[in-house]
């Protein structure tokens, strides 16, 4: 294997210890390079959307609107337009969610309910007789709650995007409204006796007759406050980290109903919840930088241990190179070193390793590449791309496609032509490498 150094580890005339030192070096290079693999092939679980992450002490606001409907009103319909037996209601709010089976929060929804009283008869016994009446009333709805996560009966389900909750608690109604009527009526008085006028009328010439026609109107404002109690039953589904689309379905039960207030108040609400939580790829960011952190940690204690190995090397051929005085001891060690340098000067292999996933070269394999190749020029070489196992066949083969051309190009402007690199062969995981072994681009040297 060609290795370009700045400084030299261990001097060439350590002998046999440089050679260990030199070892102890390269392996642990290739363990931290295992390491990783390892860790990016699973074993270290990056982190996954659950309720555990993404509803434990987190907060959220949500927007909600649909329908509503008032039960037990004082004021009756009277043929009204069918539009009066429903109201749109809109609203908001805010949860803390504790914990991913319950949350406490604060709610706010507007709404109104309408009355309608139309006649097509008047009421011959009274006048001025109702013709028409409208009533309306435009409620503000304040609670405080507390829900409960049905699904959380099951924790280690698969699909946490799915959560449905119970609550209740305690609220308020505001309700400002007014009530609209009109009557009409003629009266006659016929000496002391005034009765209603309605069809036709006799009138005795020998009588004094008195007849009153009148139109009323009234718009009488109304207002309560009343507690309620709630129940809700909302069901919310995630369809990212942070949005959540829900149907929600709410009653209340007035307390100390007296005078206009009405019995319930009845909500059929659409909601979308904004969930302030970090997004994914700032928890794989925060992830995935303390894998490389712990690697580079043992990256860092296995280069110490190196150098201490290096160290241990330089005193122990200094010591033996003091003791041996003889000629020839130092002539065989000077041969020893000499055939060394032949077998790193022949390398009749250079491998060019990969990152798992990844066809770009490093600039520290670049450059060992480039220096392989000034040595070599001249020789023929051959070249193999592989992928490691995991993934799919034909992705495999694509990347060892690409590996090998990032290769022949480093080599093609290092000046060999192109009938000088020949076989080129790229095989994907068909060699069934799983590890580091399987990333990386094997060159040949042809005797």
């Amino acid at each position: 294997m060609n290795t370009i150094r700045t400084k030299k580890l261990i001097t060439l005339s350590g002998g046999r210890w440089a050679r260990i030192g030199f070892s102890v070096l390269l392996t642990s290079l290739f363990t931290v390079g295992a390491q990783a693999q390892t860790a990016s092939e699973g074993i270290a679980e990056p982190p996954r959307d659950t309720n555990k992450e993404l509803r434990t002490r987190t907060w959220s606001v949500y927007a909600q609107g649909g329908l509503s409907w008032a039960t037990g009103v004082w004021y009756q319909n009277l043929d009204a337009k069918k539009s009066y037996k429903q109201s749109p209601a809109v609203g908001g709010g805010v949860d803390f969610t504790i914990r991913p089976w319950i949350r406490v929060g604060a709610d706010y929804i507007w709404s109104r309910y309408r009355r309608e009283q139309r006649f097509s008869a008047l009421n011959t016994e009274t006048s001025p007789a109702k013709t028409y009446g409208n009533y309306v009333i435009n409620t503000h709805n304040v609670k405080l709650g507390v829900q409960f996560n049905f699904m959380e009966l099951w924790p280690n389900r698969k699909p946490q995007w799915l959560n449905i909750w119970l609550g209740t608690g305690l609220g308020g109604t505001f309700a400002r409204g007014n009530e609209y009527g009109i009557w009409v009526g003629n009266t006659i008085t016929e000496g002391e006796t005034t009765t209603p006028v309605f069809g036709d009328l006799n009138i005795s010439n020998d009588a004094t007759v008195t007849i009153v026609g009148r139109v009323a109107t009234a718009n009488r404002h109304e207002k309560f406050n009343k507690l309620f109690i709630p129940a809700t039953l909302h069901i919310e589904a995630d369809v990212s980290r942070r949005f959540t689309l829900g149907l929600k379905g709410e009653m209340d039960w007035l307390l100390n109903r007296k005078e206009v207030a009405p019995k319930n108040l009845i909500y059929a609400l659409a909601t979308v919840r904004y969930n302030f939580v970090r997004s994914r790829a700032s928890k794989l960011r925060e992830f995935y930088a303390g894998e490389i952190a712990t690697l580079n940690d043992r990256a860092n204690t296995l280069r110490q241990e190196a150098e201490a190995e290096k160290a241990r090397a330089d005193r122990e051929a200094a010591l033996r190179q003091k003791a041996e005085q003889q000629n020839s001891d130092l002539q065989r060690q000077l041969d020893d070193c000499r055939e060394s340098k032949k077998a790193v000067a022949k390398a009749p292999e250079h491998y060019v390793q990969f990152a798992h996933n990844s066809s770009s070269m490093s600039r520290e394999e670049a450059d060992r590449l480039r220096s392989f190749a000034r040595s070599m020029k001249g020789r023929k070489l051959a070249i193999l791309a592989e992928a490691s196992t995991p993934g799919t066949a034909r992705y495999n083969q694509t990347i060892s496609e690409r590996r090998m051309k990032r290769v022949v190009k480093i080599l093609r402007k290092e000046g060999f032509a192109p009938e000088d690199l020949h076989p080129q062969t790229a095989v994907g995981a068909r060699n069934g490498k799983r590890n580091y072994e399987g990333r990386r681009v094997t060159i040949t040297v042809k005797e």
